[in-house]
Formats: structure tokens, sequence, C-alpha cells
């Protein structure tokens, strides 16, 4: 074993020389970056600014990363650490053998330590000359000590303790960041009321007044929105945001059911969407027609949350004001763009509302796929580390533990499942976030997508369109499945269409689709866009086409079809293969 090491500060000039001779040395010279980092860590120290040794300011001081770094999501700083350590060790095994100061980084600190052999451990200087005039340079034995001395001496070090305490709070208070407190959007109420019949002779149709209690069963599947169910007949109104009712009118064999939202207290419509269908069809469409309007008013992009949208859109810093409702809806802005602004958004709001609330089952559900969307995007498809999956896969399942019947996390540990190859166990969690909350209209489109891009699937097709006339504003990565389906099946001008909608926040499927489909229809002008496309997509440059497609098309049938297309098209098997 070494010889035994004393954990005391020596003097800061010590400290600085032996810093000098280690940056000096070729194993730490040749790698500018871990010099920076140990002299930004060491020089803190020394100055007594442990407080500001965090991951945060390490990244943006040393690494160069932008103000809205998150450490959660880059490991840059996790990385370097260990390679910090890795070279400490072979500088004191070899070279460093005879250093007295040993600089010293704790496994998940980067505080240094700074050590020198026990038995040359050294009183820091000028302490004698802080004890009192009178004070003997020998100091007598503790028998000789009355209690009395002893316990003055307990009492000073309790004193001081406090008075440390009391400065520490005080300054924490003084220079930590003001969270200014405003009043943020809340979920919406709505208040479902009957809706009338308009028949001739203006006789009630008891199966258009039970729509009502039909549409408050399905709106309230939806998070975030509170629905009840108002009567007409005399009943004050409900307390509620917005007010729902409707009409239905018969002409010859058709009937128009139209429902109508409001602000409360104003007579104008915000929304209004009309159903139509056969009148004898009607009493066994009542569940589809309630759906239908549910679809529309119940999407957190949807007309009960588009003045919470608006609100986000004035107020872009919300630190100290994060709510799984606010960070909800800028979650699924971010699902539905794929946007880097729209994704540092929710991800600021996720990680804020975790420390205040770092038991929200939503907030962990979310975090978790931010974080797998990072490694995605930023690792080899074929080498990703292992840690930040682990993390994300510990956040989802703590929020199943927390919220086992809630259909969204549901959806967030089946895409993650996806995402990590485990495609059986993620069909199971689509399958269970559907039967809690069949008006989740993503987990119905991510079915879809799973289904379809393992291979030919009739089910997965049918998913996938009824999710595109399900959604309001259908996200970019609803048309995964239907550009797959439509290539495969040889619909290559649908395949095209498809791919462009896709291509808004999916340029991998997208422009590998686009080429494909341009080139069997012989369109020369889609195909020499799409190859232009398709050539600057950041992950292919990185890591090579083939290697990300194989990531993310579970169908080695088609990935072939598609391979070989590119290759027709001239795509050279260097930027097949790997980095270009």
């Amino acid at each position: 074993m070494g010889e035994p090491l004393s954990q005391s500060m020596p003097p800061r000039a010590e400290v600085e020389a032996a810093l000098a001779r280690i940056q000096e040395w070729p194993g730490l010279a040749r790698s500018p970056q871990l010099a920076r980092f140990l002299n930004y860590i060491v020089t803190a120290r020394l100055n007594g600014n442990e407080t500001a040794i965090k991951a945060y300011a390490i990244a943006v001081d040393v690494f160069g990363r932008p103000q809205s770094f998150d450490p959660q999501s880059d490991p840059i700083v996790r990385v370097q650490a260990r390679r910090l350590r890795a070279v400490l060790e072979e500088y004191y095994a070899a070279e460093g053998a005879s250093e007295r100061v040993r600089f010293y980084l704790p496994v998940g600190r980067y505080i240094p330590e700074f050590r020198v052999p026990a038995d040359e451990a050294t009183t820091p200087a000028g302490e004698s000359a802080a004890m009192g005039a009178g004070a003997s340079a020998v100091p007598a034995p503790p028998g000789e000590r009355s209690w009395l001395a002893r316990l003055d001496d307990i009492v000073l070090v309790v004193v001081l303790v406090f008075v440390a305490l009391g400065i520490a709070i005080v300054m924490t208070q003084v220079l930590a960041p003001r969270q200014v407190r405003v009043t943020v959007p809340t979920p919406p109420a709505v208040s479902v009321s009957e809706f009338t019949s308009m028949t001739a002779g203006g006789a009630p149709n008891p199966g258009v007044a039970g729509l009502a209690v039909e549409l408050v069963t399905d709106l309230g599947l939806f998070p975030f929105i509170d629905a009840v169910y108002l009567q007409r007949n005399g009943q004050t109104a409900h307390a509620a945001d917005f007010e729902l009712s409707g009409i239905s009118r018969v002409e010859g064999p058709q009937m128009q059911i139209t429902a109508s939202l409001k602000r409360s207290g104003s007579d104008t419509a915000v929304w209004s969407m009309t159903q139509k269908i056969a009148a004898a069809d009607f009493p066994t469409s009542i569940d589809a027609l309630s759906r239908a309007f549910a679809d529309q008013l119940g999407a957190l992009d949807g007309p009960l949350h588009s003045e919470a949208l608006q609100w986000l859109a004035t107020h872009v810093d919300l630190a100290g004001n994060e709510t799984e409702y606010l960070c909800g809806l800028l979650f699924t802005r971010y699902r539905g763009s794929g946007r880097p602004d729209d994704e540092e958004r929710a991800r600021g709001c996720v990680n804020g509302l975790l420390r205040r609330l770092p038991d929200s089952p939503f907030a962990l559900a979310m975090s978790s796929t931010l974080l797998l969307d990072v490694t995605r995007r930023t690792q080899p498809p074929s080498a990703r580390d292992p840690e930040p999956i682990a993390q994300a896969e510990r956040q989802v399942e703590e929020a199943l533990t927390l919220a086992p019947t809630s259909s969204l996390v549901w959806r967030e540990y089946a895409f993650f499942l996806e995402q990590v190859g485990r495609v059986g166990e993620a069909e199971a969690a689509f399958t269970s976030a559907l039967q809690l909350n069949p008006a989740n209209v993503d987990a119905y489109a991510g079915y879809a997508r799973l289904l379809s891009l393992r291979g030919k699937s009739e089910k997965g097709e049918r998913m996938a369109g009824d999710a595109l006339r399900r959604a309001m504003a259908p996200p970019y990565w609803y048309h995964e499945a239907p550009a797959v389906n439509a290539l495969r099946d040889g619909n290559y001008a649908e395949a095209l269409i498809q791919a462009e909608a896709l291509a808004a926040g999916d340029a991998e499927l997208a422009s590998a689709i686009a080429v494909t489909a341009a080139r069997r229809l012989g369109s020369e002008d889609a195909l020499n866009r799409s190859i232009a496309q398709l050539l600057e997509v950041t992950r292919f440059r990185r890591f090579g086409i083939l290697p990300v497609l194989r990531q993310r098309l579970g169908d080695p049938e088609l990935r072939g079809e598609i391979g070989n297309a590119l290759a027709a098209a001239g795509v050279e098997q260097a930027a097949l293969n790997g980095p270009y």
C-alpha cells in the first residue's frame, strides 16, 4: 500500500508550483482542455470558491458550452472528469511520483483535493502568529487545563459555528437569483350543456341530449381538462372557463351535428366543428361523434389551451413558475415541431419543475424522453453511452411507480422502449396507454409507427391513417408510418408527399424516403432536391447513412431497397457506410 496522505491544505505557493509542473508534463500538455479543466478547479479551490465548482460552470467556462447547457443531457463534464482522473493517476505513477503536493478529483465531485504525505503535512504559515501575544510556545498538557477553560473553548466553537451558518443563510438569500412569482395559466375547466335539437316541429331528440354526457366522459380522459355536465333546465351555471354546447339539424336523410365552444360570459364562438351522418345511423354513432369532437377539443394544441399557449409565447422565462400544465404544453410543442428552440424551452421547464417537484411523474416521464432524444441525436448508433440511457430508464420507471394508471406516462415509457430496441415491450406499453385512455392520439400514432417501421402491417397502416385524421394539427412524426407504408406499397407519389410533411422535423427518414420515391417516379427535380437534403443531414455526415437507418428502420427489406436506390442515385459507398 502507498504511504498515508494528509488532506490538510498545503501553502498556496506549493500548490501553484505543483500545478505549474503538471501543466508542463507532456501527458497533460497535449490535452489543452484537460489542462484548462485542472487549472480552473484548482484556482477556484485556492480562491475559496468551492461553491462555484459546478458542472454547469465548468461546461460554460472551460468547454465553451452555451448558457443553455443542461448537465443532465450533455455528459461533457462527466466524461472529461473521468479522463482527468486517469491522467492524474498516470502522472503520479511515473513522472510525478516525487511530488509532495498531489491533486485528487473524487468520483462524483469536481472540487479537487490537495494531498501531501501525512508525515510531511505542515502547519499553515502564520498560524503561530495568530496566537495571543502571551501564549506559550509549548502547550500545556491536557490535564493541566481547567474544565472551565475547556468549556470556554467549546462555547466559542459553538458560537462561531452559528455565526457562520447565519452568514451563509444571509448570503444565500442575498446572492440567489430572485424568482418572480407571476399569475400563470391553469388547466381549463369546461361545462358541457345539452345539444339543441332543430328537428321539424321542435320535437327534442333524446339521443342528441345524451351526446353532452358522452362528451364530458371523453374530455375527462385528456390531461389538464376539467369537464362537467350542465343541464339547461334551471341549473345554475358551473364556474368554468369555457362553455360547450351544440345543435343538430336534419335535412332529408342527413343529420348535421355542430359543436360550439365559447368563453364563459361571452356570446362569441372561439371554435366550432360540424359532423354529418345519415340520420338513421345517429343512434349508433354517438360514441364516434363524441370522440371526433373530443379529439379536436382535448388536444394540447387545441382551442381549450390556446390562451395558455399565447401566454407562453410572451413569457419566455418561467424560472420559479414551472407547472405540470405549462411544461406539458411546451413538451407537446417540441414533440410536434422537433425544433431545437422548442426542445430547449421544454427541457428548461421540466428541469425547473423537477427541482421544485422531484416526485412529479409527468416531469420525470418528459425528462426521460428529452434525455433520450439528446442521446440518440449526439451519439453513434452502435456505441451509445449507457449512462444517460440508464438515467432515462430510471426516470421513466420511477414515473410509472408514482403514476401506474397514467396513460401519458405509459406512452413515454413505450417511446423509451422503442428507442432502445425493446420492441415487444414497447408494443405492450402502447397497448396499456391506449387501454387507460383511448383518446391518447399520440400513443395511437406511436403504436402505428412502431408496427409500420418493423415491416408490412395492415394494422399499422390503418392506425397511421386514423391518427392523421384524428389529429387537429398532426405533428411531423405522424407522417413517418404513412411515408414508410406508401414506399413499401409502391405508392411513390404518396410517399413523396408524406416525406415532405415529415421533413419538417425528421430530415433523416424524410430525405431517404424522398430520394427513393423520387427515383422510382423519375422526378429529376425532386431527386436533386432530396439528395441535397440527404447529404446535409448531421447524423448521416457523422455516422454514415445506412448505420443511422439501421437504428431507425426495423424493416431490413425496406432498408435494402432504400440503400440500393441511394447507391443508384449516385450516393457514394463511403457516405452510405460511414462518416463523410
